[in-house]
């Protein structure tokens, strides 16, 4: 009997996808001109995780598609204006899903093709 991995999306969610929405969200806040400690404020993240994203230590390994860095970009530019960002990530969250790129991450962790266990 073939065995098969049971995807959570809260899990995907929580371990992959908001992290990979924060490293987009600090690049382009980054290239707005936000110092680190601006971005950690607005993002309610510590200035360490920033440098975390930053070298690449957190939220590496999901590309998304362009509809969804587009919705990444407005959000974050809203984020720069004072937006909440935990809002806009569940706005970006929703459009994963309703998209189905969430069945393709999770697909892609089933086969073994996604194999970066902690983000």
């Amino acid at each position: 009997m073939k065995s098969t991995l049971t995807c959570l999306t809260q899990k995907i969610e929580l371990n992959f996808i908001i992290p990979a929405i924060r490293k987009y969200f600090i690049e382009i806040l980054e290239k707005q001109g936000l110092k680190d400690v601006e971005i950690a404020r607005k993002l309610k993240i510590t200035k360490a995780a920033v440098s975390q994203y930053k070298h690449k230590k957190r939220g590496k390994k999901i590309k998304f598609p362009a509809d969804i860095m587009k919705e990444i970009k407005k959000s974050a530019l809203f984020i720069k204006k004072g937006k909440n960002s935990d809002i806009e990530i569940i706005k970006i969250i929703d459009k994963i899903k309703k998209s189905r790129y969430i069945c393709v991450i999770c697909k892609c962790m089933e086969n073994g093709s996604f194999q970066h266990t902690k983000n």
